[in-house]
């Protein structure tokens, strides 16, 4: 019995020393939070959105601390950052101004919704596109569910009458939420440039030639016209369809006249109100 007693004592024991060279070891090698992350949090729009580059808000904000940009919130704009670089004492530099953009214009009489109306599943464009059936649609246009409507925090994202998501340009401010969101990759971020309206090929399709204008009648068909008569050489067709670099653009408007399909449109930004 004694033996049990003495066992137990020293397992005890070794539990008690165990414990206190752990609080030792916490207090020791504890790391010191910066008080400063909290005021430069606080400073920030919480969308926790990512569009900075960072994890979120609280690591854009420790980001900030050892030296990153103060500009690059794009929730927050030139506000943000002015506060940032007063905070700190640096300079707030320019701010990358950045909208969504949704490249599709599909029509209402556009294959997908066609198929889409025996669809049984979830109303949503993320269980529809796991779907795995075969289709005489376009596989790279607007599905149509909202998906990111629902996941846009400000309200700037609706379905027009075609059932194709369109992004207000006066209300979204670029937080990127969006873009992640798109089962098929629709929804990218551009950056503002300095040509008033540039142009943008608002459509993701791939299908060639009749397959595409069967699919949808607002399709890029990949015919090289607008790459030919672009004095900036800035537009290229992969895989069928056009791609502009709206960095070399200078909105000379020659691609828009010389589409056959209609489907390059004028990029314009609008400030918020």
């Amino acid at each position: 019995m004694s033996s049990v007693l003495l066992t137990v004592a020293l397992v005890a024991g070794m539990g008690l020393v165990g414990s206190m060279v752990l609080v030792v070891a916490s207090k020791k090698l504890a790391v010191k939070e910066d008080s400063r992350v909290a005021e430069i949090v606080a400073m920030l729009p919480g969308a926790n959105c990512g569009s900075c580059g960072q994890a979120g808000c609280e690591a854009y904000a420790k980001a900030v601390l050892n030296g990153a940009a103060c500009n690059s919130c794009g929730p927050g704009g030139r506000e943000t950052a002015q506060k940032l670089a007063e905070y700190l004492g640096v300079d707030a530099g320019d701010v990358v101004i950045k909208r969504a953009v949704v490249a599709c214009r599909g029509t209402a009489d556009r294959v997908v919704l066609k198929e889409r109306a025996g669809y049984q599943g979830a109303p949503s464009c993320r269980s529809y596109s796991t779907m795995g059936h075969l289709s005489d649609g376009c596989t790279d246009g607007c599905i149509g569910f909202g998906d990111c409507m629902a996941a846009c925090p400000y309200g700037a994202i609706s379905l027009n009458k075609n059932d194709v998501a369109v992004v207000d340009p006066a209300i979204c401010i670029g937080c990127g939420l969006c873009t992640t969101i798109c089962p098929r990759h629709l929804i990218s971020l551009q950056e503002k440039s300095d040509v008033a309206e540039v142009s943008f090929v608002l459509c993701h399709n791939t299908l060639m030639g009749k397959r595409a204008r069967d699919a949808c009648a607002n399709t890029c068909i990949g015919c090289r016209r607008c790459e030919k008569v672009c004095p900036k050489k800035c537009i290229t067709v992969e895989n069928n369809v056009a791609r502009i670099d709206i960095s070399e653009c200078v909105g000379c408007k020659n691609c828009m006249y010389i589409c056959p399909e209609g489907a390059i449109y004028p990029l314009v930004w609008v400030p918020h109100t």
